[in-house]
């Protein structure tokens, strides 16, 4: 163990190591002796690697370039068989070293690694030719335009290509210097995508020990985000919780450390549930764990037949291998070069998330055949309905426009659509933070970049809304406000009726009456809309009946009529009598004091006032007398007392009524 993990009892050897490099090439091609030879460090660690001289497992060293800045390398094993190995130790590495020996050339395994470092996102590296003193320069000249060709259209068909040998160290020189600039452009890349948005941490697992004294150790490389001493994390998936009590930065003690860097943690409570390669450690209540994705799947162009509905796959990702099967949306097959939207159902849950990168491989033979991004979490971890998802991810695939869901660019698209597909109702930033998995500071900032941008609306209380799925809010209510004059003539519309069926937070309401008030859609009367477009289309007859009522109840004061008396006093069929009547009260013209009681403006002012003025002078008023301040009956002086009780300008104290505090607010 002290062999394997030399930097945990051989702290601060090393400067800060700024970015990972992974190795790639077939078996016995010469990584494992060329980062030896950058870096001092013999990487094969095993007993078994060492007495058969192939890398089994993934090896780690330090190297320092320039002098000034220091890169770790992760050696990963060639042979066809490791190659679920191989895949685990790219997971968060910023570039790669392609290692081709010029007395083999070009090997199956040579392709296969640079198709996984392709699929997983890997966009920096260059390619070294080694053993140039067994092939002689003829030889190293034809493997290396062999090279240039078996690499066109990847990610290194521009990369340089350096023959080397290890032994003689001809052509070193020039390889190292071509390895510095390069390295030097790559760690530039990474700082500028390990911002605030580079998400929450998450860390997938690729070796798990115990330390003497300290316990449970877990290592590996952050996709996203960063940790700290002290800080909770937790499995996924699992759940098992504990706290970071001890960090190693690749051979270094530290109390922080993150995305891009090898990190070793130790989190003793985790002894109480050994983890495992494969799970990801992670902020707490970050990562759902889940055995359905959607996916983005591009097949390999060397892909041997095609890819097929419902074929089982093993899936990779992160340091997960996990056997499951492929769900095509858009056909039956996929052919090679080929890229579609898919979903994989895998045998057990793994914590992965929306723009993880993955690897598919066949089972038998055990070659890959595709990978991408992961588009989503599916909710339930069964087969997702093929046309439902199949909408979903076409209409995702044209929101984010062929960007990488990992980049700056593509963080704060994330955020524009989990409010405007995910939460159209609008979310708070910790929710969206945790949606997303990006820091709070990073939803921060990507909320006001499309708040500036008018994609994004704040609406107070910390809420926030896509501003497409608000206007569409807008306009069902809008909708339904045109449309009720037409069903019922109808003048007004009571809050229930307005909001059926549209379970929206209060401020959004708040916001969307605002809107439509301005625009002088409906005006708010209590707890009514007022549809003025159905107002201003009242007709000379309707106005006429209006005025008419509003003089009866003037007239007839503590004894007015009750409403099913006015249809026959005044000629008007009942439906429109209660039509305009209930407008008239909503404009506060009239007051319906009660089912039978209803008095105009005049009178409900004159029975306040005396109401006031009484308890002003005695204070206090009994109800019981109230009927004869006004000069009526008790029915009138009751329900004039409960208005004003509602109102809050008095109080009820068993029979007797006080002033409510500040009342004056509330008088007519």
């Amino acid at each position: 163990m002290r062999r394997r993990y030399p930097g945990l009892l051989r702290p601060n050897v090393v400067p800060d190591v700024l970015m990972m490099v992974c190795t790639a090439g077939h078996v016995d091609h010469g990584k494992t002796q060329l980062v030896k030879l950058l870096t001092g460090c013999n990487t094969m660690h095993l007993k078994d690697e060492v007495e058969r001289g192939m890398t089994i497992d993934l090896g780690f060293a330090p190297c320092v370039i320039g002098g000034e800045q220091t890169v770790g390398f992760v050696d990963v094993p060639g042979h066809e068989k490791l190659v679920r190995n191989m895949i685990a130790g790219v997971s968060g590495i910023g570039m790669t070293l392609l290692v081709v020996a010029a007395d083999d050339g070009v090997m199956p395994q040579t392709i296969e690694h640079v198709q996984i470092m392709d699929l997983l996102g890997v966009r920096h590296g260059l390619t070294a030719v080694t053993k140039i003193d067994l092939a002689g320069p003829e030889r190293a000249a034809e493997v290396l335009a062999e090279a240039r060709a078996a690499l066109a259209g990847t990610f290194l068909a521009e990369a340089p290509i350096l023959p080397v040998s290890t032994e003689t160290l001809e052509g070193f020189a020039e390889f190292y210097d071509a390895f510095t600039a390069r390295a030097r452009a790559a760690v530039q890349a990474q700082d500028a995508g390990r911002s605030s948005s580079a998400g929450v941490f998450r860390m997938p697992i690729i070796n798990v020990f115990t330390a003497a004294g300290a316990g449970t150790v877990v290592t590996g490389m952050p996709l996203a985000g960063a940790v700290a001493v002290g800080d909770r994390v937790e499995l996924a998936p699992g759940g098992a919780a504990g706290r970071v009590r001890g960090m190693q930065r690749f051979m270094r003690d530290a109390t922080e450390g993150g995305f891009g860097q090898c990190l070793a943690l130790n989190v003793p409570d985790f002894g109480k549930a050994r983890p495992l390669r494969g799970q990801v450690v992670c902020a707490p209540g970050c990562v759902k764990a889940a055995a359905a994705f959607a996916l983005e799947v591009r097949a390999v162009k060397t892909l041997d037949r095609p890819l097929r509905n419902g074929e089982e796959l093993k899936f990779h990702t992160g340091t997960s291998e996990v056997p499951g099967k492929l769900y095509l949306i858009d056909g039956d097959t996929l052919e090679r070069g080929g890229s579609a939207p898919a979903a994989v159902v895998l045998q057990e849950a793994v914590g992965a998330a929306m723009g993880d990168r993955y690897i598919l491989r066949r089972l038998s033979p055990a070659v890959t055949v595709g990978g991408g991004e992961i588009l989503g979490v599916c909710e339930a971890d069964e087969r997702p309905r093929r046309k439902r998802l199949g909408r979903e991810l076409a209409a995702q695939r044209a929101f984010f426009e062929g960007l990488s869901l990992a980049s700056p660019e593509g963080r704060k698209r994330r955020v524009e659509w989990f409010l405007a597909r995910e939460r159209p109702a609008g979310a708070a930033e910790a929710e969206i933070a945790r949606g997303t998995l990006l820091t709070p500071e990073a939803v921060k900032e990507h909320l006001a970049a499309l708040a500036a941008e008018g994609k994004v609306l704040a609406l107070g209380a910390g809420l926030f809304v896509h501003a497409d799925a608000y206007g569409g809010f807008v306009a069902d209510v809008r909708a339904r406000i045109e449309a009720a004059p037409a069903k019922g003539a109808a003048l007004s519309l009571t809050l229930s009726e307005v909001r059926e069926g549209m379970n929206l937070p209060p401020v959004l309401w708040a916001r969307i009456e605002d809107d439509l008030g301005r625009e002088g859609v409906i005006t708010r009367r209590g707890g009514k809309f007022v549809l003025e477009a159905a107002v201003s289309a009242l007709g000379a007859d309707e106005r006429g009946t209006m005025r008419r009522l509003v003089e009866v109840f003037d007239e007839e004061g503590f004894a007015s009529p009750r409403p099913d008396e006015l249809p026959a006093r005044l000629g008007v069929p009942p439906a429109e009598v209660e039509r305009l009547l209930d407008h008239l009260c909503n404009e506060g013209a009239l007051f319906r004091l009660g089912k039978n009681v209803v008095l105009s403006r005049k009178w409900c002012k004159e029975a306040q006032d005396k109401a006031v003025g009484e308890i002003k002078a005695k204070g206090i008023l009994n109800s019981a007398d109230f009927k004869y301040h006004l000069s009526s009956t008790r029915k009138y002086a009751l329900a004039v007392l409960d208005w004003l009780d509602a109102r809050r300008v008095t109080v009820r104290i068993g029979n007797d009524r006080r002033l409510a505090p500040g009342y004056e607010r509330n008088l007519l």
